[in-house]
C-alpha cells in the first residue's frame, strides 16, 4: 500500500531504532543472572557485565547505523561514542531492572497492545506513524504496517521488535518515574517555613568595606593561609572521576626529499600513459589518489588552477603534471557543454522485472505494451500524466505525489535518465523514456538557464611518505623517548630540538582524544594504567601519520583533591580570602573602640548602605549574595551592632532596624504546588542519576578499549 510503501522508504525504521530504540536493540535481554568467571567490562551490583555480551551489542549498533546511513564507513570517533553509549545503556537495563523487579513493576502484553494499537498511543507511534499527506497520526497506518509484518523480511521484523521494546521500555520508565512523583508530601510546617523564608525580611543598615582594593603586593600568603582555604572550601575540591595532566611531543611524518622526487619521477611515467590512453575516464578512475568525478561542472568547482586551464580550451586539451597542495594534477578536457542545474517533472513508471524488482511479474515487452497505451491516451489528454501515475505508476512516492519530481539536479545519477532526456525536450513535451528497472512516461515542465559546463577526466597523485620515511621519524620519536626519561629532561629535549610541546590537562579515563587529536585512545589508556606514575615517559604511539611521546605532569585521584595536587592554582583565591581575613582583623579593632556604625564607616572610609534582606532572595546589595552572613542575621535581635560577618564576598558591621514579617495567612496552596511542580519536575530527570551515584559499580572498560 502507498502508506506504507511512505513509511518503509522515508522513515525505513532503520531510522527508528538507531534514534529511538537503539538501547533496546543492542541489549535485547540483558539483565539476566550469568555464570561467574567471565571477563567482565563492569560489574553492577555485584552483577556482572560480560565484555563478550558488551562486544556483540557493539556490533549489532555498528550494523545499524550503517544501515542506517546506507554507509558502511564509521569514524573511529563514532565507533567509539557507540562503544560508551553501548555501555551506558548496559549499566542503566541492570540498575533500573533491579528497581523494577523490586516493585514488581512490569507491562503487561495488554498494556503493551495498547501502547501501539489503542485510542492513545505512544508517542513513538504518534510520531513516526502518520499520513504522508496531513503529517498527522493516522492509526490506519500502524494497522496496516503490521499486517504486512509477517510477509517482511527477518529484518525488518527484528527491527520492529526492537521498536516494540523501546516502547516498552520507555513506558516502563515513565511507569517508574510517575510512582516516584506521586509520592511528594510535605507537611504544613514545612510549607509554613517555605512561606515565611520567601516573604519575611529585615531592614538592615550595613558597612561593606571592599576588601579587593588591598594591592596584592601587600599581601603575603602562607601555607596556613593555604591550608584555610582549602578546608572552608573542602566541597569545591571533590570530583566524581580521575583525572590525569599530560605533556605531548608529536613527531608528524611528512614526506622527505628522496619522497618527493620518488614521486614526481611516477608522475612523470604516469603522464606518458595519460598520454596514450583511448579511454581517459578509465584510466582516471583506475589511477588516480583522489576520485573526481566525471559530471558536468560550472566554472569555479575545479581546484584553482585546473579550473582556469580548462574551462576556456578546447575538447581534447591535455594539461600537463603540475603540484598543488602536496598533490600531483593532470587532466584531459573531455566535453563542454551548455546544460540547465536543474529541471522539473512528472513521471509515470511501468516497471518490468529484473533484479531491482524481485516483487514485479511484469515481462518487458507486457511493460511497453502497457507504456504505449497509456501513451495513446496522454497525446490526447496530456494532464492526465499526474492521475495516470497515482494509479499506475511502480514509483515509491507516486501514489502520493503523481510522480512529481521536483529536484533532477545535473549529476544526479538516480535520476540521470530523466535529466538526459529533458536536454532535447521543450517544457510540456512528453516522451517515453526507458530505464534499467522500467519504461518511464516523462513530462518536462520546466528547466533551469543552460550555462557553460565541462567534463574532464582528472588524475591525482598525493606525495606521500614512504615506508622508509616512517622508519625513520619513528626512530627519531623511539630516540627520544628512550633518552629523555624525566619531566626536566623532557622540557628541555623539546625546547632544545625545536619540538613543540603541547598540554593535556584534566583528561579523564573515558576519553578518546588529546587536545582535538582523535586516535588517542591508547595514549589515554596507557596514562591511566595501574603501572603508569606521574612523571613516566610513555612508549611511541602511533597516531596515524604522527607519532606522539607524552609525559605524565599529574595524577588526581577520584574524590577529594590533596591541597598539594591544587595549591598551584589557587594563588589568586587565596590572596582574595586572606584579603577577606585582612579586613575582618581591620574591621574588628575598630569595633572594639565604637559602636557607632557611621563612626566605623568613617574610619574604614566607606559609606553606610541600605537594604531589605529576604531569606531566599538577593537584590543589588552584596550582602544578600552572602548565604552565610544572611543566616546569622535572622537568627540576631534588633538594633544591635554586628559584626564582623565574614561572608564569602565580603566582610560587614550590620544593625536590624525592622522586620517586616510575613503576613499572616493559612493558606498554604501555592507554596504546596510550587513545591509539587517543581518535585515532579525533577523526578525524570535526577532519579535514575541518583541510582547511578549510590550504585557500586566496577568500570573495567580501560582494559578493553
Amino acid at each position: 500500500m502507498a502508506i506504507i510503501g511512505t513509511i518503509r522508504k522515508q522513515s525505513g525504521l532503520a531510522v527508528i531504532i538507531v534514534g529511538v530504540a537503539i538501547a533496546a536493540f543492542v541489549i535485547g535481554d540483558f539483565g539476566k543472572k550469568r555464570a561467574k568467571g567471565t571477563t567482565d567490562i563492569a560489574v553492577v551490583n555485584g552483577e556482572e557485565i560480560p565484555y563478550t555480551d558488551f562486544s556483540t551489542k557493539v556490533e549489532d549498533v555498528l550494523e545499524a547505523q550503517k544501515e542506517n546511513r546506507g554507509n558502511e564507513k564509521i569514524t573511529d570517533q563514532e565507533a567509539f561514542q557507540i562503544r560508551q553509549g553501548v555501555y551506558d545503556n548496559l549499566i542503566k537495563e541492570v540498575i533500573m531492572g533491579n528497581e523494577y523487579d523490586e516493585l514488581g513493576l512490569v507491562v503487561s502484553p495488554e498494556e503493551l497492545f495498547d501502547q501501539v494499537q489503542g485510542k492513545q498511543p505512544h508517542r513513538y507511534i504518534l510520531q513516526y506513524f502518520k499520513d504522508p499527506k496531513t503529517g498527522v497520526y493516522d492509526p490506519a497506518v500502524v494497522l496496516n504496517y503490521l499486517k504486512q509484518l509477517d510477509q517482511m523480511e527477518p529484518k525488518t521484523r527484528k527491527q520492529w521488535l526492537a521498536f516494540e521494546k523501546a516502547i516498552k521500555d520507555d513506558r516502563q520508565e515513565t511507569k517508574f518515574n510517575n510512582l516516584v512523583a506521586k509520592s511528594f508530601y510535605m507537611p504544613k510546617t514545612f510549607l509554613k517555613q517555605d512561606y515565611v523564608s520567601k516573604t519575611r525580611s529585615l531592614k538592615v543598615r550595613f558597612v561593606a568595606p571592599n576588601p579587593y582594593e588591598i594591592a596584592d603586593s601587600t599581601v603575603k600568603i602562607t601555607d596556613a593561609d593555604y591550608l584555610a582555604f582549602y578546608n572552608k572550601n573542602i566541597q569545591f575540591f571533590y570530583q566524581e572521576e580521575p583525572y590525569r595532566d599530560l605533556d605531548f611531543v608529536t613527531f608528524e611524518v611528512l614526506p622527505s626529499p628522496n619522497d618527493r622526487k620518488k614521486t614526481s619521477e611516477d608522475v612523470v611515467a604516469l603522464y606518458k600513459d595519460f598520454l596514450a590512453t583511448p579511454d581517459p575516464i578509465t584510466f582516471m578512475n583506475a589511477n588516480s589518489d583522489k576520485k573526481y568525478d566525471t559530471v558536468y561542472m560550472k566554472k569555479g568547482v575545479l581546484a584553482g588552477r585546473l579550473d582556469s586551464l580548462l574551462f576556456d580550451a578546447k575538447v581534447g586539451t591535455l594539461v600537463a603534471p603540475f603540484e598543488q597542495n602536496n598533490t600531483w594534477l593532470m587532466a584531459k578536457l573531455m566535453d563542454v557543454q551548455d546544460r540547465p542545474d536543474t529541471m522539473k517533472g512528472v513521471q509515470c513508471l511501468i516497471a518490468f522485472a529484473n533484479s531491482a524488482n524481485e516483487n514485479i511479474k511484469r515481462t518487458k515487452e507486457q511493460a511497453k505494451a502497457r507504456t504505449d497505451s497509456l501513451m495513446l491516451i496522454l497525446k490526447k489528454k496530456p494532464e492526465m500524466l499526474a492521475t495516470f501515475a497515482r494509479n499506475n505508476s511502480d514509483w515509491g512516492t507516486a501514489k502520493d505525489d503523481g510522480g512529481e519530481l521536483k529536484d533532477i539536479v545535473d549529476g544526479n545519477l538516480p535520476l540521470s535518465f530523466f535529466y538526459n532526456a529533458g536536454l532535447k525536450m521543450k517544457p510540456k513535451d512528453i516522451q517515453v523514456v526507458e530505464t534499467r528497472i522500467g519504461y518511464a512516461i516523462f513530462r518536462l515542465d520546466s528547466k533551469s538557464k543552460p550555462v557553460k559546463k565541462i567534463k574532464a577526466a582528472v588524475v591525482a597523485r598525493n606525495i606521500e611518505p614512504s615506508n622508509q620515511t616512517y622508519q625513520d621519524t619513528y626512530t627519531k620519536a623511539s630516540s627520544f623517548a628512550g633518552q629523555y626519561r624525566t619531566s626536566d629532561a623532557f622540557d628541555k629535549a623539546a625546547s632544545k630540538l625545536g619540538i613543540a610541546k603541547r598540554e593535556a590537562p584534566n583528561i579523564r579515563e573515558t576519553d578518546n582524544t588529546l587536545m582535538g587529536m582523535s586516535n588517542a585512545r591508547e595514549v589515554i589508556r596507557w596514562a591511566f594504567s595501574e603501572n603508569t606514575k606521574v612523571g613516566d615517559l610513555s612508549p611511541v604511539f602511533d597516531l596515524q601519520g604522527k607519532y606522539m611521546v607524552a609525559i605524565v605532569k599529574s595524577a588526581t585521584p577520584k574524590g577529594n583533591i590533596p591541597l598539594d595536587l591544587v595549591k598551584s592554582k589557587l594563588e589568586a583565591s587565596v590572596k582574595g580570602f586572606k584579603k577577606l581575613s585582612l579586613e575582618t582583623e581591620k574591621l574588628s579593632k575598630i569595633m572594639q573602640n565604637t559602636k557607632d556604625l557611621y563612626a566605623i564607616a568613617t574610619q574604614m572610609k566607606v559609606k553606610v548602605d541600605t537594604t531589605v534582606i529576604s531569606f531566599s532572595g538577593i537584590n543589588r546589595a552584596a550582602i544578600t549574595r552572602d548565604p552565610e552572613v544572611i543566616g546569622t542575621l535572622f537568627t540576631s535581635p534588633l538594633s544591635k551592632l554586628l559584626g564582623p560577618l565574614q561572608g564569602r564576598y565580603g566582610v560587614y558591621a550590620v544593625v536590624i532596624d525592622g522586620i517586616n514579617d510575613a503576613p499572616k495567612t493559612d493558606d498554604y496552596t501555592s507554596e504546596l504546588q510550587q513545591q509539587k511542580s517543581a518535585f515532579e519536575q525533577r523526578a525524570s530527570s535526577a532519579i535514575y542519576p541518583a541510582l547511578q551515584k549510590t550504585a557500586k559499580i566496577t568500570d573495567s572498560r580501560l582494559r578493553f578499549y
